[in-house]
């Protein structure tokens, strides 16, 4: 009974850093703004420290793109 206590508690507080981890990576990444066309017309940045940031237009159109990195 003691060893299915110590396993039980393990999985717990695994599970607990994995959904921690996956909360906070989950918000770090950029949204890429398009017009119509295809063109990219603005972004923005969040969660990625000195790269946060906005430029450019918000649009309907827009793709997200998870992580931080630098821009190309």
């Amino acid at each position: 009974m003691r060893r299915f206590r110590t396993f039980a508690l393990a999985a717990v507080v695994a599970l607990m850093s994995a959904a921690s981890f996956n909360a906070t990576a989950s918000w770090q990444g950029t949204w890429l703004y398009y017009d119509d066309e295809g063109v990219l017309v603005g972004s923005w940045t969040a969660g990625c420290r000195e790269m946060d940031g906005r430029w450019g237009v918000e649009t309907s159109n827009k793709v997200f793109v998870q992580g931080c990195r630098a821009s190309s």
